[in-house]
């Protein structure tokens, strides 16, 4: 495995080949697609979940083949569009890395607030919301019983200590995730990479491919911490070039992975 640095070097070197300018419009394209398709009512999120393995296949498939020095177009963004297995396989690798992640979050967060406020503090919070469903009746849902239980919010808001709030945070919440997210950071790679590749197949791939290479992947993203601070400096504005150095850092991280 070569180093970060020659990787980020390389990532330069290949989009200094005249390929800045497409780089830039296809993140910009596909920023736009993604964005426009969440922003519609009702069916946005629906749409986002249908079609977002779809176009993350594409935009690996595009950062790939400028990675590779390889003819590029704004096209390659729809290649799983274009293959039904391609397709269907971003669409189950999607499926099971929400399937994976909501859950965990889920979990994690309970754990998190459990430890934080403690059992005592839970089991009257708990208590309260069944005297206060107690009282309600159909015809008048007025009621003397106080929508919260002031001793459940003294519990909670007294002298925290928010060493314990930040440390649990990262501990029970931030760590599980980020293992998560490196070990399938590679599902969308694998799919563009090989278009008779099932979904979950790509998913088992992943997750043996970042075995012993979950470190060096998040030292990868740390490396951009620098950027991502100027980019937001200048507005956001710097995304537009960072993000294209970004992609195609890791998709040198992925052909060297191999």
């Amino acid at each position: 495995m070569i180093s970060n640095s020659q990787l980020r070097s390389e990532a330069r070197i290949s989009l200094g080949n005249g390929k800045w300018g497409i780089a830039i419009g296809g993140f910009l394209i596909y920023f736009i697609i993604t964005q426009a398709i969440g922003l519609i009512p009702i069916i946005g999120p629906i749409g986002n979940i249908l079609l977002g393995g779809p176009f993350a296949v594409g935009l690996m498939y595009f950062y790939l083949k400028i990675s590779r020095d390889e003819q590029v177009e704004i096209e390659d963004l729809f290649l799983a569009f274009k293959n039904k297995n391609q397709f269907l396989a971003s669409l189950v690798a999607f499926l099971l890395i929400i399937a994976l992640v909501v859950p965990t979050l889920i979990v994690s967060l309970i754990i998190w607030i459990f430890l934080i406020i403690g059992k005592d503090s839970i089991e009257k919070f708990i208590e309260s919301i069944g005297q206060f469903s107690s009282n309600l009746n159909a015809f008048n849902i007025q009621t003397e019983l106080p929508l919260y239980e002031p001793n459940v919010i003294d519990s909670i808001s007294n002298d925290p200590n928010w060493m314990v709030i930040i440390l649990g945070f990262i501990l029970v919440i931030l760590i599980p995730l980020i293992y998560i997210s490196l070990s399938v950071s590679q599902v969308f790679f694998i799919i563009a990479d090989n278009k008779n590749i099932s979904g979950l197949e790509a998913f088992k791939k992943s997750w043996i491919l970042m075995k012993n290479q979950k470190l060096n992947l998040f030292l990868l993203q740390l490396s951009f911490i620098g950027w991502v601070i100027l980019s937001i400096l200048t507005l956001f504005l710097g995304f537009i070039f960072l993000n294209p150095y970004i992609y195609t850092s890791y998709a040198k991280f992925f052909d060297n992975l191999k």
